[in-house]
């Protein structure tokens, strides 16, 4: 069973990775459902995309994540592992109305994604991962095929010991509305006990401590980043906008049999947005970014087990 949780968890791990996105709850365990919402005062807006000057904008997002398993084989002889996961998503963003024309920044921002997870042993400690995911990014102004993204990708995985594991591999996203072909690398280390201590690069790095059973306090650095299809009448053929956010924060976990309950707060220290053309030709050309100024943020999650852990 233990083992069972541990690859769960890494398959969950390496999906929030090749879609760029994360949150600031834990990664959604299987068969539960995972509600979190994040509110950030009032911020100013630096726009190097034409001239807008003394904006504030404020944001408020809601996430929500389930997992579930397709199908879990185990050969009674050689101890190999045949699993199949699914995992839906979805992330509502709100932003303030845009002041003018010249406001690049969009009011509301949506994505969603399903995707499924093959992982096959294919070693006493490597196994391999594969995946395909279909999502929609828009921000809600009108649909087409460019709101469609489209990613898949192959890993192999080396399960050092319970504790540590690493991969690579590669993956094809069309981010940009073109095959975009890029490396995928994957880092796991975590301890046990009262204090723990976790990487799970590129997506946290956090230290908890747990007060009893029913409670732990965690301090955790995230990474999130994702792209949507936007309109703009500035420039309309600048329609793929890239968020990026890198936020510190402090949060308390509150656990009972069927229910867990987070509340935190920290800070943004990040919070940038590139519009880009669609395109290969277009897919590294800089292009002025866009900011909100950092600024604190208060958080609240509720996460429900569908089922007991033991069954």
């Amino acid at each position: 069973m233990y083992k069972e949780k541990s690859l769960m968890k890494k398959l969950l791990m390496i999906l929030l990775i090749l879609s760029g996105k994360n949150v600031f709850a834990q990664l959604t365990p299987v068969n539960t459902i995972d509600i979190n919402t994040t509110y950030v005062p009032g911020s100013k807006y630096i726009q190097k995309d034409g001239s807008l000057e003394n904006t504030e904008k404020t944001q408020r997002r809601i996430d929500l994540g389930y997992s579930f398993i397709i199908s879990n084989k185990v050969d009674t002889l050689t101890r190999k592992i045949n699993s199949w996961t699914a995992m839906v998503d979805g992330s509502y963003t709100q932003l303030g109305k845009p002041l003018n024309e010249n406001d690049l920044m969009p009011h509301r921002l949506f994505s969603t994604q399903f995707a499924v997870v093959n992982y096959r042993s294919i070693g006493n400690k490597w196994g391999m991962v594969k995946l395909i995911q279909l999502g929609v990014n828009t921000d809600l102004k009108k649909f087409d095929i460019h709101d469609l993204f489209v990613s898949g990708g192959l890993i192999f995985i080396k399960n050092q010991s319970p504790k540590f594991s690493y991969g690579f591999g590669v993956f094809v996203a069309n981010a940009t509305n073109a095959p975009l072909i890029l490396p995928a690398v994957i880092f796991q280390l975590r301890t046990d006990g009262k204090f723990k201590f976790k990487i799970d690069l590129p997506t946290e790095v956090s230290a908890a401590y747990e007060v009893n059973k029913a409670m732990e306090v965690k301090l955790a650095l995230r990474y999130r980043n994702i792209s949507y299809d936007v309109q703009n009448k500035m420039n309309p053929k600048r329609r793929y906008l890239n968020y990026m956010e890198l936020p510190l924060g402090l949060e308390g976990k509150w656990k009972s049999k069927r229910f867990d309950f987070t509340l935190g707060g920290g800070y943004l220290f990040i919070r940038n947005f590139q519009l880009k053309e669609g395109g290969i030709k277009n897919m590294f050309k800089s292009t002025p970014t866009n900011k909100l100024n950092g600024n604190i943020y208060v958080n609240a999650g509720i996460s429900y087990r569908l089922r007991s852990a033991s069954k």
